[in-house]
């Protein structure tokens, strides 16, 4: 019988990076930190769990929820952790050190070691998703003709 946990696998990611798609992802950053965090603005060290999504990306996440992508130049690297980390069995969670902090108007995912500096600014060229338009509960603030 199999348990009813998947297996989990820490893992270094050196260097680390930043997660793409942080402006195209900021709803899903606000709800993975708590009110208390989201008014601090201080960086926030989380588990970030790294996985496989639809073919060629790879997602990270953080708190059960999708905040930022694995670089394009880092994929095959990420792969090779996950395939080493996994062996036998695809469930198993493969996780590593990060961190949630503020870059001017943003929130953004470094996933691995910080940099004794801290993370570096957000690289926006890394993003290529369209941020979604401001909305309330789903109701456009814009009408899309105007």
């Amino acid at each position: 019988m199999r348990p009813l946990r998947a297996p989990r696998v820490d893992v270094d990611v050196r260097p680390g990076f930043a997660a793409a798609e942080a402006r195209a992802l900021q709803t899903s950053l606000h709800a993975a930190l708590t009110p208390a965090e989201r008014v601090a603005l201080a960086p926030v060290p989380v588990e970030a769990v790294l996985d496989a999504g639809r073919d060629p990306a790879r997602v990270v996440l953080v708190r059960n929820l999708v905040v930022g992508f694995v670089p394009v130049d880092r994929t095959a690297e990420v792969d090779a952790l996950l395939a080493r980390a996994r062996g036998l069995d695809r469930r198993t969670r493969v996780a590593t050190r990060g961190l949630l902090h503020h870059d001017g108007d943003l929130w953004r995912v470094w996933v691995g070691d910080v940099p004794d500096g801290g993370p570096p600014p957000g690289d926006d060229t890394a993003d290529t998703l369209t941020p979604p338009a401001p909305a309330v509960l789903g109701i456009p603030l814009r009408h899309p003709g105007a």
